[in-house]
């Protein structure tokens, strides 16, 4: 379980800038549960996830997996808990190596030692068992650089990275918000496919009010740092976009203007 214990985070401390991106966020995801969060520019989402990931540390509060209190564990250390996939689809792959470079590198993910040059018989036919679940072709281009891969291939080689070695923890940062409508499709129906045969937790930021509710079993929206809805269940299944903008409007008011989601 991923326990999200009254987390806060500020930046520019002490300055004209402050600001609390975090204000007490208390969040419990229970093991192989998809969770989807939403909010407009600033909310806070995407700050939550980076805490969950590592690359930030909690000014207060606790995060814990599986029990264990890793606040304050750097972000290579959690890296053997987590998977990660960021919006940039550049981002999740080293362009100068193969592909079956790039899956070598997740396989050792949170280890200290890495690959050798040379990549075995035996986990080159696993890699392309793997590839070949993508309907992309790429089992077929083991040895092509990553870096020659379309925007949406390599947002489906990332995601398989970020899976290849089951995380405690799936963390998807409005991972197709950069690609087309088609692409994204693909890769969301790909997500889906992934996260039910690996049985894997799940937490998607996204923009997205129609992924918010259509993905996962559970939606928590944030605003002005702050968890201001969190819903599953029945009560989820029944709600609409517009339901879910009404939700919001009546616990923000003008603010949902100025947040952009109305």
């Amino acid at each position: 379980m991923i326990k999200i214990d009254n987390v806060k985070k500020v930046f520019n401390r002490g300055t004209v800038n402050e600001n609390w991106a975090v204000k007490g966020v208390s969040v419990d995801i229970k093991q192989g549960s998809f969770v989807t969060v939403i909010g407009g520019n600033g909310s806070g989402k995407s700050t939550l996830l980076n805490l969950v990931a590592g690359y930030l540390k909690p000014d207060e509060g606790r995060i814990l997996i599986d029990d264990e209190d890793v606040s304050n564990v750097t972000d290579y250390k959690r890296a053997s808990y987590i998977g990660i996939v960021f919006q940039d689809p550049l981002s999740g792959t080293a362009k100068s190596l193969s592909i079956e470079e790039n899956l070598a590198i997740a396989m050792k993910r949170g280890q200290k030692r890495m690959f050798g040059m040379g990549v075995k018989s035996r986990d080159r036919e696993f890699y392309r068992e793997q590839l070949r679940m993508l309907d992309l072709g790429l089992e077929n281009r083991l040895k092509d650089k990553a870096g020659l891969l379309s925007g949406g291939q390599r947002q489906a080689l990332t995601l398989l990275m970020a899976t290849l070695v089951k995380p405690k923890i799936l963390l998807l940062d409005e991972h197709t918000a950069a690609l087309d409508p088609k692409t994204a499709d693909k890769i969301l129906k790909l997500t889906v496919k992934l996260v039910k045969e690996n049985s894997l937790t799940a937490m998607m930021v996204t923009h997205n009010m129609k992924q918010a509710l259509s993905l996962g079993e559970r939606t928590v929206m944030m605003q002005l740092g702050k968890k201001v809805l969190d819903v599953d269940g029945e009560e989820r299944k029944k709600l609409t976009v517009t339901d879910l903008l009404e939700l919001f409007s009546r616990e923000l008011g003008d603010e949902a203007y100025d947040a952009g989601m109305l």
